[in-house]
């Protein structure tokens, strides 16, 4: 399979910027560069499941899911609080290309998908349990927004929730109303 449609428009690290990534974590839906790749690699897969974007075979499937996820901002989700200066109060900066990857790089990587530093939390009054985002995200699977789908599921949502009332799971739900990609992103972010 070409991977020229999905380097087009998506051309930079998700850690470092670097031009021309050549790969991708499955489950936290973000490309990378050869260096950045190993300390995603070090995480374990539980973390990181990374794969070629070169050397891999992809189903088209994975790869429209990719392409949709990233460059529908999947990266701002893993650095929400540092993309904003009023958020970003520790001045946390990005690592660029020239960085060393130990420890800039490395320490970034793991503060940023291990750690999860950056992500957005919910504040206690802010009233977003987690049966609510398992809710929400049995409604969002009906649909072909991915980028709701993988918000929740990266706050925590559960793809095997069971719904009490409707009696079925958000990937039950996904296939009935043929949303291909949603089941395929419930199976890669588990």
């Amino acid at each position: 399979m070409s991977t020229s449609h999905s380097k087009s428009a998506l051309a930079e690290c998700s850690d470092c910027s670097e031009l021309n990534p050549p790969w991708a974590s499955l489950n936290r839906c973000v490309l990378m560069c050869d260096a950045c790749c190993s300390i995603h690699r070090s995480l374990g897969r539980h973390l990181s499941q990374v794969k070629s974007l070169t050397h891999q075979q992809w189903r088209e499937t994975q790869l429209k899911m990719l392409h949709q996820v990233v460059s529908g901002g999947s990266n701002k989700i893993w650095e929400y609080l540092i993309l904003d200066p009023k958020r970003n109060r520790d001045n946390v900066r990005k690592p660029r290309p020239c960085d060393p990857l130990h420890p800039v790089k490395a320490d970034f990587i793991k503060q940023k998908y291990q750690l999860l530093a950056f992500c957005k939390r919910y504040k206690n009054n802010e009233l977003c349990s987690l049966e609510d985002m398992n809710m929400q995200l049995h409604a969002s699977v009906r649909t072909p927004n991915l980028e709701t789908s993988f918000r929740l599921l990266s706050l925590g949502a559960n793809p095997n929730f069971y719904h009490p009332h409707k009696r079925n799971t958000p990937l039950h739900v996904a296939t009935q109303e043929r949303q291909g990609l949603q089941v395929r992103a419930g199976f890669f972010l588990e």
